[in-house]
Order: structure tokens, then C-alpha cells, then sequence
């Protein structure tokens, strides 16, 4: 038996471990694990776990079509990138902090004859689409926010 541990402490701590292992029906999707009030742990052992950092969330912004795209512009929280005579399709994957603060996008696409799509989507989800045809000049633009 444990020695230093009662013979009833012990006895109720196995008692505890037999009914938790015999529930077998599913634990419900939005369960939680509860904190113990205290810990079995020993003098000097950190029975806390920290939670794992989260991971940032993903925009992707795509343009299609049979344009030819003289240049693009996208912007996240004023920081913006150009590029220039890309070939369609196209496709950039940006990082969204996973910081809970609001998030301000956009895609500015400058083409010329043809046609020309414009998707924004944020972690799998679309978010925001755009289409243009010209057969001389155009600008086709998509924006919004989200939630990092």
C-alpha cells in the first residue's frame, strides 16, 4: 500500500480512479478539463502546464483568369507589398497574428485585357470575391478584416 497515506485517503483516491476509468460514453465536444483544487504533486514540482502559443491564421489572397496583371498592391495593417507582371494564376499566403485584435486587409490588382478574379480567404473560408474585365486597362480590388 502507499506508506505516509491513510488507509481511507488511499482508499478513496483508488475508488476516484475506478469510476473515472468506467465511464465510457463521449465526452461532449465543448468539455473542458477541470483544475484540481490542489495537486498531488510533490514540494518543488510545477503541476501547471502552460497552453501551447497559438499559431498564426492564414489570408489567402488568389487572383484568376486570362489578364495580364501589370501589378499588384496587398496591404495588412498598413504594411503593403507590390509586385509586378505576375502570371495568373496567382496566389500569396499572408500571416494574421493570432493576437485577438481586428485585422485590416486588401488587394489591389492592375490589369489588361482579359478577365480577372479576385478571392480573399481567411483560415479555409472565403471571405471576399471580386471580378473585372477589360480589353484595354483595369483595377480590380478586394478588402476587409478579421479577427487575428
Amino acid at each position: 500500500m502507499l506508506s505516509g497515506v491513510r488507509p481511507l485517503a488511499a482508499g478513496t483516491v483508488l475508488l476516484i480512479a475506478l469510476l473515472a476509468g468506467c465511464d465510457d460514453s463521449p465526452a461532449p465536444s465543448d468539455a473542458r478539463p477541470s483544475t484540481p483544487a490542489s495537486t498531488t504533486a510533490g514540494p518543488g514540482v510545477d503541476a501547471t502546464s502552460t497552453a501551447p502559443a497559438r499559431q498564426p491564421h492564414t489570408l489567402v489572397l488568389t487572383a484568376t483568369g486570362d489578364a495580364r496583371i501589370d501589378s499588384f498592391t496587398y496591404v495588412l495593417d498598413g504594411r503593403a507589398t507590390d509586385g509586378r507582371s505576375v502570371r495568373l494564376p496567382w496566389r500569396q499566403s499572408v500571416d494574421v497574428p493570432a493576437d485577438g485584435r481586428r485585422h485590416e486587409w486588401s488587394l489591389t490588382v492592375k490589369y489588361r485585357q482579359g478577365d480577372v478574379s479576385l478571392v480573399g480567404i481567411f483560415n479555409g473560408q472565403v471571405q471576399t470575391t471580386s471580378r473585372g474585365s477589360s480589353s484595354g486597362t483595369g483595377t480590380a480590388n478586394i478588402s476587409g478584416s478579421v479577427l487575428g
